[in-house]
């Protein structure tokens, strides 16, 4: 069974792709539709991914202003998604509570890593850019320099945390450019099999030269941060500098990303020479095996994990966690953190504290009743309230429970309707930079709520139309849909927390769908059917379902508060066993 990515760009085009994040998320490398500082208008970029078996992924970017113009327009970016679920899952306001539908959110927000070039890579002096391995050099000249009448120019964390840099913009850098050159090469290779001209046999054998030229630049960047590794082994034998044991970390993990990307480049080789021997790609395949053999030999001299199918699955399991563990440690520079606001925990229970209040104050005016009457009634048998009667147990009981629904309607009512505008969560992003400064960069704010189907805007319903333009699952007037809005709100400070230019935030939301799949019928049933010629045969027949998503994105920026609106509607398609395939539905 294979899982289906479908890519989302602010043109509104999305496409199929099955790579993977320099980050190694699940969701695909972003090549052509990056867009630049410049753009006077940037939208939301977005991909959706099935994740795992019971996790559906969603990736946003928030793409950031330069600094000149951000200081004087703060951006706020806003997703919307509507969920429509068929009948059979049973989703309801009762049955699936907003606190359930956020237990199963899982969100993560970071930077996207800075886009270096290969001579900031490389820390060339003559560039006018920072390189993180120039300033790891002026650490460690600083360290050395024992007179002490100047004050390092680095510090220990900065040092650490430009290691870390190196490593995501090393991936990043690599990764993307490997499936930039992964396109070019079957694209060449199908021109070729088409037109069988000199021209598309230059063309392959440019494709292949170039992806070669490239293999050996990335070899170049690892063996000037190898040599730096060296040279500071040189200083620090025992590994006693924090810097220096990071530096090794940084070395393991770009290995096994590099590792990554030359595995995709041979498994594109080996399925286009499927299609029939091409002669002109053997150059390049015996560069990619010279690469693979240097990979594992350097692997093997450090220690670093290598996996085959001899291994154990004890020796994978600990390969697979390492991995995970650096991969954290890496990309952690770049997270940011989100807190609460403050008073929001109360302004969020607000609504639940008006309605105690208001149950309260049924049983205590119930109570004082209940005593009067009895005060003012001495032959009933009110009379004597220290006697516990069956009559005044009788009306205690009522109160209390009438107390008890005033409060839980109470509570939805006013939480539905008086605390509406006040979001589910509202929190504040920050960023702690190398400095340890914490700077506020924004805020971000969610709402959930369940909404008819004849309440939903205009657009939507248009949208929501088109997974069944039949109208053959046609709905009752009581359905209803999960619509859930984010609104992140940015300003000038996240361009200026950070020593390198940043281009975009980065938010990754997983829903895991897991509590929808419990009603669902077996994936797979038999069934009885004829052939052309009239026999019984037993047929396995899958039992899928629909679920529609419609994703809104909307963008506005300045004073005028201008807005752009793109819309996108997509189709999971789900068994009792989880989540397999995604369709774009066409516009």
């Amino acid at each position: 069974m294979g899982f289906s990515k479908l890519k989302v760009g602010h043109t509104g085009r999305m496409v199929d792709d099955h790579g993977q994040s320099p980050e190694e998320q699940s969701h695909p490398v972003d090549t052509t539709l990056d867009i630049p500082h410049s753009v006077s208008h940037p939208l939301i970029k977005s991909s959706i991914a099935v994740h795992d078996r019971t996790q559906l992924e969603a990736v946003f970017d928030y793409p950031l202003l330069p600094l000149k113009q951000f200081a004087r327009e703060n951006l706020r970016y806003q997703v919307e998604a509507y969920i429509f679920f068929p009948r059979q899952m049973g989703v309801t306001p009762a049955s699936y509570p907003k606190e359930r539908f956020y237990s199963d959110l899982r969100p993560l927000i970071r930077l996207r890593e800075p886009r270096l070039t290969y001579k900031q890579l490389v820390g060339d002096p003559a560039i006018a850019g920072r390189s993180p391995i120039s300033v790891i050099r002026q650490y460690f000249a600083g360290k050395q320099d024992r007179t002490g009448a100047t004050k390092p120019l680095v510090t220990e964390q900065e040092a650490i945390d430009e290691a870390r840099i190196f490593a995501c913009a090393l991936a990043g850098y690599f990764l993307r450019r490997v499936e930039r050159r992964s396109k070019r090469l079957r694209k060449v290779v199908k021109q070729m099999a088409a037109d069988y001209s000199q021209e598309s046999n230059d063309a392959v054998d440019r494709a292949c030269k170039d992806t070669g030229e490239f293999l050996d630049r990335i070899h170049n960047v690892m063996r000037t941060w190898r040599s730096l590794i060296g040279e500071i082994s040189e200083i620090d034998p025992n590994q006693k500098d924090k810097v220096h044991r990071e530096m090794r970390l940084v070395d393991e993990y770009c290995t096994y990303r590099i590792r990554d990307g030359i595995t995709r480049l041979i498994k594109a080789l080996a399925l286009l020479q499927k299609k029939g021997q091409i002669a002109r790609l053997g150059n390049l395949e015996k560069k990619l095996s010279a690469h693979a053999r240097f990979d594992h030999w350097y692997s093997v001299k450090m220690g670093y994990g290598w996996i085959t199918r001899a291994s154990d699955d004890l020796t994978v399991e600990r390969y697979v966690f390492r991995r995970g563990l650096l991969k954290r440690r890496v990309w952690q520079v770049l997270y940011l953190d989100v807190r609460t606001r403050p008073l929001f925990a109360f302004q969020q229970q607000l609504g639940a504290m008006v309605a105690a209040g208001v149950a309260a104050f049924w049983a205590v005016g119930t109570e004082i009743l209940i005593r009067m009457k009895a005060a003012n009634q001495p032959n009933s048998p009110f009379s004597s309230l220290g006697t516990g009667t069956l009559v005044i147990v009788t009306a205690f009981i009522m109160a209390y429970v009438l107390k008890d629904r005033i409060k839980e309607l109470g509570r939805s009512y006013f939480s539905s309707r008086l605390m509406r505008s006040v979001p589910d969560n509202s929190e504040r992003i920050l960023y702690r930079n190398s400095g340890r400064k914490l700077w506020s960069i924004g805020s971000l704010a969610e709402y959930t709520r369940f909404v008819s189907l004849d309440r939903l805007p205009d657009q939507v319903k248009k949208l929501h139309r088109r997974f069944d333009p039949e109208g053959l699952d046609s709905e009752d007037d009581s359905s209803k849909a999960i619509h859930y809005r984010k609104v992140i709100d940015l300003n000038v400070n996240i361009a200026r927390s950070h020593v390198y230019p940043l281009r975009a935030v980065h938010d990754i939301l997983r829903l895991n769908i897991e509590a929808f799949l419990s009603k669902l019928d077996d994936p797979l049933h038999g069934t009885e059917m004829l052939d052309t010629e009239g026999r019984l045969i037993e047929m396995k027949m899958p039992k899928v379902y629909h679920l529609g998503l419609v994703l809104k994105y909307s963008q506005s920026r300045g004073a005028e508060n201008t807005e752009t609106v793109t819309y996108e509607s997509i189709r999971l398609i789900i068994n009792k066993r989880g989540l397999f395939r995604i369709e774009r539905i066409e516009s």
